[in-house]
């Protein structure tokens, strides 16, 4: 490895290192108390180093933001990744990693309602939300067509953008009940109750799970 390389290794690891300690910033104290000062002292450097990453506060937050719906995206995307299966079982597996830890998980709920007023007031936020959601919705959309097809089952665009589109409103949902539940029994049944009422929605008896 280069000396250059190297350096560019080390700036992309310290730069890693403070977006994760502006998200934790964030969770801990809300976005509005989440200044350059506090930001550094949760990463254990200076207010300058901070602006020599990212310059402005502004920067490091979206960075955050796009950090925070990567995180989402990819661990549910990588889940069915690495499951192989038949159609019906992939879909299953991303709908059940998105209702299972590390998604559903209080931190998860809290960083959302911070970010979210945000995305309705800076246009960078905005870009960067619709980015990741058209990302998800795609991957959605697909993963229904082809558990449909593969049950012989031909949809319009039309009535397939309405099925993703009541999938995934009732995965937004089921996370923040999920999240913010106390009761583990709750958590633990997120799983169940969403790939059952998807099976409903989607009429695929296929991707129910049976009670235990």
């Amino acid at each position: 490895m280069s000396l250059a390389e190297i350096t560019l290794s080390d700036r992309n690891e310290r730069g890693n290192g403070l977006i994760e300690a502006t998200l934790t910033c964030i969770a801990e104290e809300g976005i509005s108390n989440a200044t350059v000062r506090k930001i550094a002292n949760y990463a254990g450097v200076s207010n300058g180093l901070i602006r020599f990453y990212f310059k402005t506060k502004d920067g490091i937050i979206q960075a955050a933001y796009q950090r925070f719906l990567e995180r989402i995206f990819n661990a549910a995307y990588e889940a069915m990744e690495e499951r192989e299966g038949e159609p019906v079982e992939r879909l299953r597996t991303f709908l059940g990693a998105n209702l299972s830890p590390p998604i559903v998980t209080p931190e998860m709920v809290l960083l959302w309602a911070n970010f979210l007023p945000l995305t309705y007031q800076d246009a960078r936020m905005t870009e960067i939300r619709e980015q990741w959601y058209n990302m998800t919705t795609r991957s959605l959309r697909e993963l229904i067509r082809e558990a449909l097809a593969a049950e012989q089952r031909v949809v319009s665009d039309r009535e397939l953008r309405h099925l993703s589109m009541a999938i995934n409103g009732m995965i937004d949902g089921l996370w923040i009940e999920g999240a913010l539940s106390t009761d583990k029994l709750v958590t633990q049944e997120l799983r169940e109750v969403g790939l059952n009422t998807a099976a409903k929605i989607l009429g695929l008896e296929s991707l129910s799970v049976e009670r235990s």
